[in-house]
């Protein structure tokens, strides 16, 4: 695999070592992910995991509900075109 040299700030590269300690991974793949991750978002692509929230089963269901309450206000609102599934 090639490799190359980056020069990180004192600052940033003390934040990226918390960040991979974090995620219990080394600091090499921690910046491997994350490049990959902004080259998907240049693609107009989704990084991995987005969707996943992890999120409490009382947290998710009010978001779903609030989605939804968004979703009948936006329908009521639309003035140029028939409602369409969002």
């Amino acid at each position: 695999m090639p490799s190359t040299t980056i020069h990180f700030p004192d600052q940033i590269l003390t934040e990226i070592d918390q960040a991979a300690k974090g995620h219990n991974i080394s600091r090499n793949k921690f910046v491997i992910k994350a490049c990959k991750a902004a080259v998907a978002c240049e693609q107009g692509e989704w990084p991995e995991d987005f969707f996943n929230l992890h999120l409490a089963e009382e947290d998710e269901k009010l978001l779903r509900e609030t989605a939804s309450e968004m979703e009948i206000i936006i329908f009521q609102n639309r003035r140029n075109r028939g409602a369409s599934a969002l």
